[in-house]
């Protein structure tokens, strides 16, 4: 059986990594758009401009990222057994190839990967379409989603 709180707890220390080296991003980014050598003397050099923009994604990039840090640090997680597949689930697919995935439905930070007894554990949200179909599942259902044109299928081998 998957140990959840361990997951949950990698999941906040990769993310604790990802704001440090964000804040450093963000920091550098500002600084090298306000720099004079980046004030161009005349509107063809847009150093400063293109940095200013580069700034203002990694500010965003690295709110949404405080955000999630939060999302997850406050989670309680259900002692309860869960049949169907809702928010904070650790659920493990397999593919019509026999290939098996373990992924964490969360509110916030999909794609956000961490390592666990050597499987690579993914978090999706409800928002992608395989979160939206996975929503409500339970093991042993069988699933089947077009993914950027693609026809996939998938069973649900077991939710945490």
């Amino acid at each position: 059986m998957a140990n959840k709180q361990k997951i949950l707890a990698q999941m906040i220390d990769q993310l604790q990594a990802d704001l440090l080296m964000l804040e450093q991003a963000v920091e550098l980014a500002r600084d090298t758009a306000t720099h004079s050598d980046c004030l161009g003397s005349s509107k063809y050099e847009t150093m400063g401009l293109e940095a200013s923009y580069l700034a203002q994604g990694q500010g965003i990039r690295l709110l949404e990222v405080e955000r999630s840090l939060s999302c997850f640090k406050t989670l309680k997680l259900s002692e309860q057994v869960t049949t169907a597949v809702s928010l904070s689930s650790l659920l493990q697919l397999e593919d019509d190839k026999g290939s098996q995935q373990m992924l964490w439905l969360a509110a916030m930070a999909g794609g956000l990967k961490v390592e666990y007894d050597d499987m690579m554990v993914t978090v999706i949200t409800p928002q992608s379409p395989l979160g939206r179909a996975l929503m409500g599942k339970k093991a042993g259902d069988e699933l089947e989603i077009n993914i950027a044109g693609v026809n996939r299928s998938y069973e649900i081998l077991t939710v945490y």
